[in-house]
């Protein structure tokens, strides 16, 4: 498989892995990203800091873990824990604008729309594992 097959058959992996990684760049300001009422709760838990370091470092890794794929034997493996750590994460986002309010849109974009596409990504990874592991 050439890498441009291999990019394109994995557009919606790569646009999630970036977009993970820029958004965890983007939390990496303090005092400014997560400043509203409705991350209360997220920032009892952790500090900003800690979020935008946890979200740029799964996206980093995805990205890489994307970039030598089909180069390596264990990327489809890295590529499973990220996304299983992902949707984890998205899902705990996603509590805690619940706690606030259950009706906000944090609760739909995090804890359905992200967390969804982090399972589409997980089961193309496990695919991917499978035949790695066969091979």
């Amino acid at each position: 498989m050439t890498p441009h097959r291999s990019t394109y058959d994995r557009r919606i992996e790569w646009w999630f892995a970036r977009v993970t990684l820029c958004f965890g760049a983007f939390l990496l300001h303090p005092e400014r990203s997560m400043d509203s009422l409705a991350f209360v709760q997220l920032r009892s838990w952790a500090p900003e800091s800690y979020w935008g370091v946890l979200y740029a470092a799964t996206g980093a890794t995805h990205c890489v873990a994307l970039w030598i794929n089909g180069r390596r034997w264990w990327t489809p493996f890295v590529r499973c824990v990220i996304a299983a750590i992902n949707f984890a994460v998205y899902l705990v986002f996603a509590a805690g604008f619940w706690t606030v309010d259950p009706w906000t849109t944090g609760v739909f974009f995090y804890g359905l729309a992200m967390s969804y596409a982090s399972i589409v990504v997980f089961y193309g990874a496990v695919k991917d594992s499978y035949h790695a592991w066969r091979t």
